[in-house]
């Protein structure tokens, strides 16, 4: 399945606080950098096929300057099939990496799941990114949360506004894009999302006061086909939860 349930309209999400990941579907790289760019500096591709790259001759790995993330935005990663990197700061961080934290990368780079802690004092890293396919099934660890809120709260409305203007200019026009949600919004959602939930465009309803995007609880899933054949039931029930839209106040909030 090529990232079905993003290009349908909707966004699947399980929170592991424990183990600081999320697992996710229908987020892209594209979109993940749009929403956290601030956040990023230089990228060390663990697993890729990207060519315009540089060499780290201690760790034997290659690694893309902050100042060229962009170009690598641009392209099709989940062409690439495994794409997984981690963030870092400064190149003589990498340097400064033992034998065991490179067999480290390697691992989670390998395996998609963490060994030891995948966050380094060398590297200062925030993330760790890693995917089988771009967009369909990523398991992406935070160090700071608020990270994770932040996108969720980006890319929701984005999701939206993409829709919206695939509707036609005439019926639109007038339309303006939605803001981001507010990550404390998101934030007061995150027990339902450790039970893995469903963000859906798709079924949003946009009427002239407001716009309702829904939130059901799905539970844990690994194989996004059993998930997308569940939705189709899931999705006839009362949601557990509603991302709204004032016009009026131009405000979100999340209605239990």
């Amino acid at each position: 399945m090529k990232n079905q349930a993003g290009s349908q309209g909707w966004i699947y999400l399980h929170l592991n606080l424990s183990q600081d990941f999320v697992m996710s579907n229908g987020i892209e790289f594209k979109e993940f950098y749009h929403a956290l760019s601030d956040h990023l500096h230089h990228l060390l591709l663990v697993k890729h096929q990207y060519e315009q790259t540089s060499f780290n001759m201690h760790t034997y790995l290659e690694y893309v300057n902050a100042d060229e993330v962009s170009k690598l935005v641009k392209e099709d990663v989940a062409s690439y099939g495994d794409f997984c990197w981690i963030d870092f700061e400064d190149e003589a961080g990498l340097d400064e990496m033992s034998p065991q934290e490179i067999a480290e990368l390697l691992y989670i780079g390998h395996m998609k799941h963490h060994l030891n802690t995948p966050f380094y004092k060398k590297l200062n890293n925030r993330f760790a990114y890693l995917s089988s396919e771009d967009g369909l099934l990523n398991r992406t660890y935070y160090r700071e949360w608020p990270d994770f809120f932040q996108l969720v709260g980006t890319v929701v409305p984005e999701k939206w506004n993409a829709k919206k203007g695939g509707r036609g200019l005439i019926q639109w026009k007038k339309e303006k894009s939605l803001p981001a949600i507010p990550k404390e919004v998101v934030m007061s959602l995150s027990h339902l999302l450790r039970d893995g939930v469903i963000i859906s465009v798709q079924h949003g309803i946009g009427g002239k006061g407001k716009i309702e995007l829904p939130v059901w609880v799905v539970g844990d899933y690994s194989n996004m086909d059993d998930l997308q054949d569940d939705m189709k039931a899931k999705s006839k029930r009362e949601p557990a939860a509603v991302f709204s839209f004032d016009r009026k106040t131009k405000e979100w909030t999340a209605i239990l």
